[in-house]
């Protein structure tokens, strides 16, 4: 039997307290809680009953990994910005659109006056059939970030900055671009939290692995899912083998690791955690690892990093039971799931 340090759930009773009156004193520069970049793109889906070969009609939603982690970590009332690369045209303005209605500051958005929102296309299955993703996202506006175009004053004002292995994946420039945010958020003391977010489409868990490995061991908190600490870097054992593993092998202080419907573990140190999952009715599984990374991140800006575990597996859960990608609960929702499952324990 694995032993673990089980989450004090009796810590829930400082989340009556207002945001502000849970985060350390930052300096009046660092104006922004978060800041993240990457891709996101338009989202056309057919239900479970549908296939994408005879679907004549498709549900829209715009979507990407950290857009979704910003515009959650906003409506848990923190101040998020998120940055990208778009065409100066209706479908570029309205994924800023989207993301400012969640309270994401899209103010740095560099406009193109050509140029393609990425697209993918979802066909949504329920077992045995397998969930189908058709990227169509070459050459996007996003791929063409670069070092030379990023605003980096924007990093003196973040507490916390959000990067993913996605990003690193969609063109040369962006990799290092990622790899720049890293060096420089290091330099001025910005909390790093790092996503490995696997994407076969995107490139070979080989290539993940000899391109993210070099990254990954300069990062504050590496957030990744079992089955890609497994696959992408071959790891075995049991779940806290695999998470000691990984602290290990990275030299990192923090991991905050997936484990399916079962929750999340946690390594803070010497210490672990867990997180114990909730049992969902699925309605759309795309997103739920993004809203699971903002939980943690809100944990992070409020000094709490195994409460940032409670906040993912809560948000996780809630997001399954929407559909789209983006996380568009409250935090009073948030708190009101970790309240029951206090009252369950409590029983």
């Amino acid at each position: 039997m694995q032993e673990f340090t089980i989450l004090d759930w009796s810590v829930r009773k400082l989340l009556v307290m207002p945001t502000a009156a849970l985060m350390s004193p930052v300096p009046e520069s660092r104006n922004l809680d978060l800041l993240t970049f990457g891709e996101t793109m338009v989202r056309f889906s057919v239900p479970a009953t549908s296939l994408l070969s005879d679907a004549s009609t498709f549900e829209v939603h715009f979507a990407g990994a950290e857009g979704n982690v910003a515009a959650a970590v906003a409506r848990m009332g923190f101040r998020s910005a998120w940055y990208s690369e778009l065409p100066d045209h209706t479908i570029g303005h309205r994924v800023v659109q989207t993301l400012q209605l969640h309270g994401v500051d899209c103010s740095h958005v560099r406009w193109r006056p050509q140029g393609r929102v990425g697209v993918y296309y979802l066909e949504m299955a329920s077992s045995p059939r397998p969930t189908r993703v058709i990227y169509d996202r070459k050459d996007s506006t996003a791929a063409r970030m670069s070092v030379e175009q990023f605003d980096w004053s924007l990093l003196s004002r973040c507490r916390v900055i959000h990067l993913t292995g996605i990003t690193a994946a969609l063109s040369p420039s962006c990799y290092e671009l990622v790899r720049e945010a890293i060096r420089r958020s290091k330099q001025l003391g910005v909390k790093i939290v790092f996503d490995v977010n696997f994407r076969s489409l995107l490139w070979s868990a080989d290539v993940c692995r000899s391109q993210l490995e070099p990254l990954i061991c300069q990062v504050d908190t590496l957030l990744i899912s079992l089955r890609d600490a497994k696959g992408v870097f071959g790891l075995s054992g049991s779940d806290r083998d695999i998470l000691c593993q990984l602290q290990s092998r990275f030299g990192l202080q923090r991991v905050a690791m997936t484990i399916g419907e079962r929750g999340a573990l946690g390594a803070d140190g010497a210490e672990i955690y867990v997180a114990p999952g909730w049992p969902v009715t699925i309605v759309d599984r795309i997103g739920a690892g993004d809203s699971f990374a903002a939980g943690v991140v809100c944990g992070l800006l409020e000094d709490a990093f195994a409460k940032g575990l409670e906040y993912g597996v809560a948000m996780s859960a809630l997001k399954l039971t929407t559909a789209g990608d983006i996380f568009r609960l409250r935090r009073e929702d948030v708190l009101a799931l970790m309240q029951k499952a206090q009252q369950t324990l409590i029983r």
